[in-house]
């Protein structure tokens, strides 16, 4: 995780199949108790308020309630079989049993967007206060285009990859890099692999990358484009304009919050034919947003971030 002078306290091996590790991660973090050795819990990830009872005072950093269970319930669900329907289904009623009778101990409640804002208050009946995540923005920097859009995001259904490679396959003279994964025997994993195997000559995939090189990959690109269906917030994007790089986002989500349309980039709908205006439209001139990105990225450093959360552990 490149992570120093932390200290990391690992719960334990996880079984490999994806819906029995979803339980044990739920179980251990149940069972874990730091209660005396820390001053104060700050949890993020869903499973992570699991330990709430014991581990006070709290604050939840909620990211998004579990989308799998929520809003994207019936989105994953008509994509499995028979068989996967049902566990998933029994899986996820009580995921959200867990998560009602967890979040009564929660103290206070944080999240990183007005769209994930509105999805606590709807599914969880919580209200949450709005503080943006961050992005180390000193870690970013611009060059000069190298000949590739970029693209960075798991490879799950949601992220919607299928219209990027649409979107550049009908631009044979344009290159996108994806940078991404999947997790083995989650259902992305066919998704991953049919998006593999149907990419043009156009279109590179690399796999997960080392900070320093994502920087890299960042700083020459000639834009960012990102398609993820109703994106909780989106970091990716924070860290494209940190480099200087105009962002081609669908019109929707977090993107909302963070892309400044004609300014910062460009805010389309998810359709290939407005995809590929924006991209030529931007490869133009892609240096003419670099400014107003690298401003807007400010916005989103880790120093405001840090001084809202210690204000909120006061």
């Amino acid at each position: 995780m490149e992570i120093e002078n932390i200290k990391i306290i690992n719960l334990g091996m996880l079984p490999k199949h994806v819906f029995l590790k979803h339980w044990a991660v739920s179980l251990k973090f149940f069972l874990c108790d730091f209660s005396k050795d820390f001053d104060f819990f700050i949890f993020s990830g869903n499973r992570s308020i699991f330990a709430s009872k014991k581990h006070k005072p709290n604050l939840w950093y909620c990211h998004t309630p579990e989308r799998a269970v929520y809003d994207l319930y019936s989105f994953y669900r008509n994509q499995m079989n028979f068989f996967d329907k049902i566990i998933f289904t029994f899986g996820a009623l009580t995921f959200r049993f867990l998560t009602n009778q967890s979040i009564r101990e929660v103290q206070k409640i944080v999240c990183n967007s007005e769209n994930v804002k509105k999805r606590i208050q709807k599914y969880l009946r919580q209200k949450a206060k709005i503080i943006f995540p961050f992005a180390d923005t000193k870690k970013f920097y611009f060059s000069k285009p190298g000949g590739y859009w970029l693209s960075v995001n798991r490879l799950y259904p949601s992220k919607r990859v299928e219209l990027q490679i649409e979107t550049f396959r009908k631009m044979p003279e344009q290159k996108l890099i994806i940078v991404g994964d999947f997790v083995k025997g989650d259902p992305s994993e066919e998704y991953a692999k049919k998006i593999f195997s149907n990419a043009p000559k156009n279109i590179e995939f690399t796999w997960m990358v080392k900070e320093h090189e994502l920087a890299r990959l960042y700083a020459n690109s000639i834009g960012f484009i990102t398609t993820s269906r109703d994106e909780d917030f989106g970091m990716t994007v924070i860290e494209a304009m940190a480099s200087g790089k105009p962002v081609v986002a669908v019109n929707e989500g977090g993107y909302l919050e963070t892309v400044l349309h004609k300014k910062t980039g460009l805010l389309v709908n998810a359709n290939i034919e407005e995809l590929i205006s924006a991209v030529k439209k931007i490869s133009k001139n892609p240096k003419k947003y670099k400014l107003a990105c690298i401003k807007q990225a400010k916005k989103f450093d880790i120093s405001k971030f840090v001084k809202k959360i210690k204000m909120e552990m006061s």
